[in-house]
């Protein structure tokens, strides 16, 4: 009588078991779903980060781009406006030159 007393006892204890497992089981399956559906949106979020750096890493090489064109550009104007003023000084001191040594002949003449 003791041995239907026990497997009694150990049928009740697997039933409640399984039944314990099966909740498990359906309370876990939602959870699981919820952390995939988390999952998801994290990487949705990531790919969107990830494409928003690209459009700003796009832009600031466009940005260096065009920046090293005017720095060329501004280079060119610099050095034809400093070729420009070179002759014309060139030319100030030649008109200065010529001035002085007319001004010397007209002391000379005189001197004589």
């Amino acid at each position: 009588m003791s041995l239907i007393i026990n497997t009694h006892k150990m049928r009740k204890f697997l039933t409640l078991f399984a039944v314990a497992v099966l909740f498990s089981a359906v309370a876990c399956g939602d959870a699981k779903k919820e952390t995939s559906d988390v999952e998801e949106e994290g990487q949705e979020m990531m790919d969107e980060m990830n494409s928003t750096m690209e459009e700003v890493t796009e832009a600031t090489e466009e940005a260096a781009e065009d920046g090293a064109e005017t720095m060329e550009e501004v280079a060119d104007s610099v050095k034809s406006a400093a070729t420009e003023a070179g002759e014309a000084m060139e030319e100030a001191a030649g008109d200065a030159a010529d001035k002085m040594e007319e001004a010397a002949d007209k002391v000379e003449e005189s001197v004589n």
